[in-house]
């Protein structure tokens, strides 16, 4: 069972020779099961996506190109940022993890998630996220 509860960075296996790249993730490197896969393009410069958390799905963000920044706070309330502008980093988002993710320089990422697309598993107000934090410090 998983119990990561913070997000980390996960560095895939590289392979370059002169024919070009390859960037490998294998089972053991991610910490979940995938189940669905998606990505984003044609994100305009400086654009902001995220503001919201999921209940339950985990998910792996990989930058292909350009840049991310993302800003994170999870549910214990501290505040995580990363940088990602390499192929050779994904950044793993665990449950109940609030997050802003800033596209540059004609960025494009590919997300790996844990569970099918459910609206119900989104929380999209922030005050919601704020009572559920605030429910874990009093339990």
């Amino acid at each position: 069972m998983n119990t990561h509860t913070v997000p980390f960075l996960v560095t895939p296996e590289r392979y370059m020779d002169p024919r070009g790249s390859i960037g490998i993730l294998q089972d053991h490197q991610i910490p979940f099961k995938i189940l669905r896969t998606f990505w984003l393009y044609h994100v305009p410069e400086n654009t902001r996506r995220g503001g919201h958390a999921h209940r339950t799905s985990k998910q792996l963000l990989i930058c292909l190109e350009g840049t991310i920044e993302a800003q994170l706070e999870d549910i214990k309330g501290r505040f995580h940022q990363f940088r990602l502008d390499s192929r050779q980093q994904g950044l793993y988002l665990p449950p109940l993890c609030w997050g802003y993710y800033t596209f540059h320089q004609n960025a494009k990422a590919l997300c790996l998630a844990s569970d099918h697309f459910d609206e119900t598993d989104y929380i999209r107000n922030y005050e919601e996220f704020e009572k559920l934090k605030d429910a874990i410090k009093e339990g």
